[in-house]
């Protein structure tokens, strides 16, 4: 198991370690395996987030704050302890119309499926 910016077997919160700063979107990586990876993200008040589009689905839960999620022109607006699902293959983005702090989780297909 890799070491990010998180310690392995020791207790965090993590809104507490991602902070806000000023136009910014602070982007810590928690997790990132071969079977999926898992962010925690910040975002000041403006600003949109365009992650690459994956063949994997997205499940974002937003941790502090609102937050908008915009697929093919239509918004869903998530507050806090809310989570969506996002289908692979799909462009979306992910806008702060206040600022929020939210985690993402990639889970990609099958162990078996991806090479070494």
């Amino acid at each position: 198991m890799k070491n990010y910016e998180f310690e392995n077997l020791k207790a965090f919160n993590i809104s507490d370690k991602l902070k806000y700063v000023s136009n910014t979107i602070i982007v810590r990586h928690i997790l990132n395996e071969k079977t999926g990876n898992i962010m925690a993200l910040a975002l000041d008040y403006g600003k949109v987030y365009k992650p690459k589009q994956t063949p994997f689905s997205t499940f974002v839960n937003v941790i502090e704050g609102k937050a908008e999620i915009v697929v093919d022109n239509i918004s869903t607006y998530l507050q806090k302890n809310e989570s969506i699902i996002i289908p692979g293959h799909v462009l979306y983005t992910i806008e702060a119309n206040e600022r929020f702090k939210m985690l993402s989780i990639i889970l990609k297909s099958g162990y078996e499926d991806l090479e070494p």
